[in-house]
């Protein structure tokens, strides 16, 4: 079982980094398709989603119903590099999530 990255550009190369797969998305569309396309796959553990996405309502109430209907994946959001966290450094929240330091 594995991790999936949900986010833009410098939160996906972070986690990259770790070793971890991703999808960079933006747009409402872009973060649907992406998120269907990984809750389709059974290997998927954990679903690291930025928190700037989850603002988006839509995505909001997707990510919502689906900790309602699942046990798995987790999905945990994470503040990306523009985030209201933006202060915790993303080699923190890898280091946390995954036990490993970098």
């Amino acid at each position: 079982m594995i991790g999936y990255v949900i986010g833009d550009n410098e939160m996906l190369t972070g986690f990259r980094l770790a070793g971890l797969e991703g999808t960079e998305a933006y747009s409402l569309d872009e973060v649907k398709h992406a998120l269907d396309k990984t809750l389709a796959r059974s290997d998927i553990a954990i679903i690291i989603l930025s928190e700037t996405l989850c603002r988006i309502p839509a995505i909001r109430e997707q990510v919502d119903k689906i900790r309602q209907e699942r046990v798995t994946p987790l999905i945990v959001e994470l503040p990306s590099g523009r985030g209201s966290q933006a202060e915790m450094k993303l080699s923190e929240a890898i280091s946390k999530i995954l036990g490993i330091k970098l």
